[in-house]
């Protein structure tokens, strides 16, 4: 139950109403925000947003209370209508179930904010004090987009006096939606106060594919679910990933990819299972053998020769065209080379088809033993890259380190996600991979003393390791919508609850669809100018300072260029 604040008697609720694209955040004390007045997604009285069918469009409403505090506040978006044509995209409440989508276009989340009072100090997330470091690290920074339907966070909110309470809303395109313009209005409720504003949203005469340009590799605990939870929750899980176009992955072997199947067939994202949305019917397509190291199936020359034909032999009759690969030890020393070359060589000499992957930059000395190498962004090797590439092998980069690619901390900016993946599309990278995104229960790294089941609600410090090395959020992409661990952070939500990280990623998956789609239409000239004016100097291109953008105008006004041309195409 939600107590209203006391507000002063008299005192109109509402001081500003105002709307903003997704590629920002707005602090809640932020009341002079430079895209108050303007911005790609707000003429000062309209909120505009436009995209392609099957695609997952986002803005943002910052409501500022007045003098007086609001006691009671709460938002609506019923529908969106095409003028004068038959299209019609609808709001469903919340079901018990978040990953549940059918029937619910649209979506609203209050926005709740974490304070930052010291910056990162990992030097691989950015170098504090440097020119690479985050604009405005310091702060409430927005992070949870909290369902309207939790116990903390939902609908009706109290909000203090001269605070901004920013909603965010998701509004899916239907696959069959005509191309035109859509009107609706939001309506807010404030107290006795009722205000609207009116929403315009333009759907272009193309359709996203369903099957994704990149691959973005997340890694997901299941066990860390069931800790605060109490139950398994993994196809909950998976449907939340697919609908925001990541794959949440782990170490499979026979036994668990035969229980998951459907999740490679696509089956568990269909209208049958609650589906409806981006890659509606398509499975995922990363498969690891094991993750985080050989594992005990693989840790020996003898048990790697046996089983990779075991693995590659079930994959090839049970889930064809899949990606796959055995994880060598990760980051490994000098020192591992000669075991990894050993394992390289059993799986070798066994036929099997299973590509060996380490998360370590290019080096010579493992020479052929490598087929996938997966690099920190600093040590991305773009000539190592090339040349892998035209062996048949590849290299991918993981996580975040500004400024050659975006940092996924919260203290960044909201962009930064979006960033990566347009660093991705330049460099023909075609997997992401990030290290963790429910790492609520610390790894084994954890600073000795420190509680290993952290408080991610409450801490915004989310790795802090035994080198004193710490980051905030790192590795947390969604948090627990229930907690046996904390119950007083309880939300009463039965899956995961996102955050503006992980819609940025979601922004840049599609964006890179975008791109894709542009090249794949001959559309070179605009595509090569479009990433150049977004990320001149990325990977092992970057100077010491961000060269992409940092706020969301600029990304929008490069997707509409593409957007406008691909509608013509």
């Amino acid at each position: 139950m939600v107590v209203p604040l006391a507000v002063k008697p008299g005192a109109e609720p509402l001081a500003a109403l105002w709307a903003v694209n997704d590629g920002e955040k707005i602090e809640a004390d932020d009341l002079a925000n430079p895209n108050k007045q303007r911005n790609s997604a707000w003429d000062g009285h309209t909120a505009r947003v436009f995209g392609a069918r099957n695609e997952v469009v986002a803005f943002q409403l910052v409501a500022q209370a007045g003098a007086g505090g609001i006691g009671a506040l709460e938002v609506r978006l019923p529908v969106l209508r095409q003028v004068g044509g038959p299209g019609v995209i609808r709001y469903a409440p919340p079901a018990a179930d978040p990953s549940y989508t059918i029937g619910r276009q649209i979506q609203v989340f209050s926005e709740r904010c974490m304070s930052i009072r010291e910056k990162s100090n990992a030097d691989w997330i950015y170098l504090r004090d440097s020119p690479a470091e985050p604009p405005d690290p310091l702060g409430n920074k927005p992070v949870q987009l909290v369902p309207e339907n939790a116990a903390h966070g939902g609908f009706p909110l109290s909000v203090p006096a001269a605070t901004n309470q920013v909603f965010w809303f998701d509004v899916y395109i239907p696959r069959h939606a005509p191309a035109g313009i859509y009107r609706g209005q939001i309506e807010v409720r404030a107290d006795h106060q009722v205000r609207v504003v009116p929403v315009e949203l333009t759907v272009f005469a193309f359709t996203l594919p369903d099957q994704n340009s990149i691959d973005a590799m997340f890694y997901y605990e299941g066990s860390q679910v069931e800790l605060r939870y109490g139950r398994n929750l993994d196809p909950v899980f998976h449907r939340f990933a697919h609908r925001h176009r990541v794959e949440f992955v782990d170490g499979y072997d026979i036994a668990k990819a035969s229980a998951a199947r459907s999740r490679f067939t696509g089956a568990d994202f269909t209208k049958a299972n609650g589906y409806e949305g981006p890659g509606e019917g398509v499975g995922n397509n990363l498969v690891p053998r094991t993750f985080y190291g050989p594992e005990p199936d693989f840790d020996t020359p003898e048990k790697a020769k046996a089983n990779a034909p075991l693995w590659t032999d079930w994959l090839a009759h049970n889930l064809p065209g899949k990606t796959t690969f055995l994880y060598m030890p990760d980051e490994p020393g000098a020192e591992e080379f000669e075991y990894i070359r050993s394992l390289s060589a059993a799986v070798r000499e066994s036929g099997a088809p299973l590509p060996i992957f380490v998360t370590h930059a290019y080096d010579a000395g493992l020479g052929d033993a490598i087929d996938i190498w997966a690099t920190v962004a600093d040590l991305y090797d773009s000539k190592a890259a090339d040349v892998l590439r035209k062996q048949g092998r590849d290299m991918w980069f993981y996580n975040g380190q500004r400024p050659n690619i975006g940092s996924v901390v919260i203290e960044s900016p909201a962009t930064d996600p979006r960033a990566t993946i347009w660093a991705a599309f330049k460099h023909d990278v075609p997997t992401y991979f990030y290290w963790h995104t429910n790492h609520w229960r610390h790894n084994r790294q954890v600073l000795p003393g420190r509680e290993r089941n952290q408080n991610v609600w409450v801490d915004p410090v989310t790795f802090h390791n035994k080198r004193g090395w710490w980051a905030n959020g790192d590795g947390v992409l969604m948090y627990p919508g229930e907690d046996l661990i904390y119950p007083d952070q309880n939300r009463g939500i039965a899956g995961p609850i996102s955050t503006i990280q992980l819609a940025n990623f979601r922004r840049g998956i599609q964006d890179h669809l975008y791109l894709t789609m542009a090249r794949e239409r001959g559309l070179d000239d605009l595509v090569d100018r479009t990433v150049e004016q977004i990320v001149p100097a990325v990977l092992d291109e970057a100077g010491p300072r961000v060269s992409f953008p940092q706020q969301g105008n600029d990304y929008e006004r490069a997707r509409l260029k593409l957007a406008l041309a691909l509608s013509k195409s």
